[in-house]
């Protein structure tokens, strides 16, 4: 760990300790000193964090993970395809970590995960750990074989392409998907590293992330990108069946974006639930052509230029068409506004 980052963490711990760890936690200056590694460099964190789908814990919790970066082999020709100066992700292999991130299926580490007192206004960091999508997408390919049987749910291909890939193949392709994905989070009316507080909070994010799924998708689909029909599998297989199976769905950002993808696909009859109990998916070309109906959609609400009336008309949207309104004080959202027995047994509430 570089000598600023120790001593960051060391004057935020103290000062917690000296509250009796009664006060929250507010790391603010160790936030502002996690590095964005390079290529080959090693880095590590210790301190309080929420974990994004991680072991079922709620609220921040005192972790310690290292990783290494390793970016993918195709690196020139992504940057050349996909032009993008803007970029501050980083690809990564998990080397070590503390049981609440190695137990979970936390695969990310932003600031905004950190908690501080002042909000995060810049992602200087964005710490991917894609070695450990091997394990997480075989669990996924699990739900999937629960839910839609055995072969390819996808109504144009009997077998799935993203099934029984080597795992160095595994995370060379998660490498390209977190360059697409970051690089599409900086697109739009709205780029998010310009609207990082706006779009971190949990509707407008649900949105954004929407969104940037399916520009990967459809990117993933159209055009020449390597990797591109496994890629493909990943973003709608793991957005419509592994995220709504996480703990506490109705709360999860990532399960209401799965639940919210769901019911549009419902809705335009591209994800049904047969006679024979078997969940199936429209092919992928219709499913493209309606995601971009749906990008087309949120774009319009991003293209809005009064902040307030962007995020009514987003949570309108969400309720209206997409998600049941929250019952519960601590939920998010009151599930998909399709039939919940399109997840069967897979979501837990």
């Amino acid at each position: 760990m570089p000598t600023s980052q120790i001593e960051a963490t060391v004057h935020d711990l103290r000062a917690w300790s000296d509250s009796g760890f009664l006060e929250k936690p507010a790391f603010d200056a160790t936030r502002d000193t996690v590095p964005a590694p390079e290529d080959g460099q090693v880095a590590a964190f210790v301190g309080p964090v929420t974990l994004p789908n991680g072991d079922g814990s709620r609220g921040a919790f005192l972790e310690a993970f290292t990783v290494v970066r390793q970016d993918p082999d195709c690196t020139t020709e992504l940057q050349s395809r996909y032009p993008h100066d803007k970029a501050v992700f980083q690809s990564t292999r998990l080397l070590s970590a503390s049981p609440g991130l190695r137990d979970g299926n936390c695969v990310v580490f932003f600031p905004e995960n950190i908690p501080t007192t002042t909000p995060t206004l810049d992602q200087s960091f964005a710490w991917f750990f894609f070695n450990r999508h091997t394990t997480i997408y075989a669990r996924t390919l699990e739900i999937v074989a629960r839910l839609c049987g055995a072969g390819s749910p996808f109504a144009d291909t009997k077998t799935l392409v993203s099934a029984d890939v080597d795992p160095e193949d595994v995370y060379q392709a998660r490498c390209v998907w977190g360059y697409l994905h970051d690089y599409f989070h900086h697109t739009g009316p709205r780029p998010l590293d310009q609207h990082l507080a706006l779009k971190t909070k949990w509707r407008t994010g649900l949105a954004e992330e929407l969104k940037v799924d399916l520009k990967s998708a459809i990117a993933c689909f159209e055009e020449s990108v390597p990797y591109g029909d496994i890629i493909f599998e990943y973003i709608i297989l793991e957005r419509l069946f592994r995220y709504p199976a996480e703990p506490r769905p109705f709360r999860n950002f990532d399960s209401g974006t799965g639940f919210a993808l769901g019911t549009w696909l419902a809705e335009h009859g591209l994800f049904t639930l047969g006679d024979d109990g078997r969940r199936r998916l429209a092919g992928k070309a219709e499913i493209v052509a309606s995601a971009k109906d749906l990008v087309r959609t949120i774009e319009e609400f991003e293209a809005i230029t009064d902040d307030e009336t962007y995020r009514e008309k987003v949570t309108d949207f969400l309720y209206e068409r997409l998600l049941l309104e929250p019952e519960g004080k601590t939920d998010r959202c009151g599930g998909p506004r399709a039939s919940l027995s399109l997840w069967g047994s897979e979501v837990h509430v």
